[in-house]
């Protein structure tokens, strides 16, 4: 790896995978400036296609429900990466292993806020993590089956804005 390089990957595409959220059922009898302090898991997961030149990492937050949490939610965010042909410098299973959470994380934050924000009890901000102790543990590592997925960054070149049609007749 040439440090004074840049890393040689793109990221395809970061979407959310799922996304639940509720209320305790008993939230209308509790204050509303009821503290939550939720009890998360957070999950990470990441693999590689064959040939090592696609991959994916995935992080899910959830409450558990045996806790019952004031709110109860379930988020997973994905990313799928690639590597830029000819501008190869990080491998792609090094940055899968160590910086693709971290920068994923971020997302999985918005989408928690997002959905609480309007609960009952405010905005749930997800803490920051020491990605270093977290990535020190024992991983588990998925492959992409074949097919594996054909990673395209989109393009507004050529790309044709549709028409609005009108299905009133006159």
């Amino acid at each position: 790896m040439d440090a004074s390089q840049q890393p040689g990957l793109m990221i395809g595409q970061i979407f959310l995978e799922r996304a639940t959220f509720s209320h305790r059922d008993d939230a209308l009898t509790l204050p509303v400036n009821t503290a939550f302090q939720p009890n998360l898991v957070v999950v990470f997961e990441g693999g590689l296609a064959p040939g090592e030149k696609t991959a994916f990492v995935r992080i899910r937050a959830h409450t558990k429900s045996e806790d019952r949490p004031l709110y109860s939610f379930d988020v997973t965010m994905m990313a799928l990466l690639s590597v830029t042909e000819g501008q190869e410098n990080v491998p792609l299973k090094d940055y899968v292993r160590g910086a693709a959470p971290a920068m994923l994380y971020p997302f999985v934050r918005e989408a928690v806020a997002g959905l609480t924000w309007r609960g009952r009890f405010g905005p749930v901000w997800l803490a920051p993590f020491n990605i270093t102790t977290v990535l020190s543990a024992p991983a588990e590592e998925t492959r992409i089956p074949q097919p594996s997925p054909k990673i395209q960054r989109p393009s507004k070149v050529g790309r044709k804005r549709p028409k609005a049609r009108s299905t009133a007749r006159g």
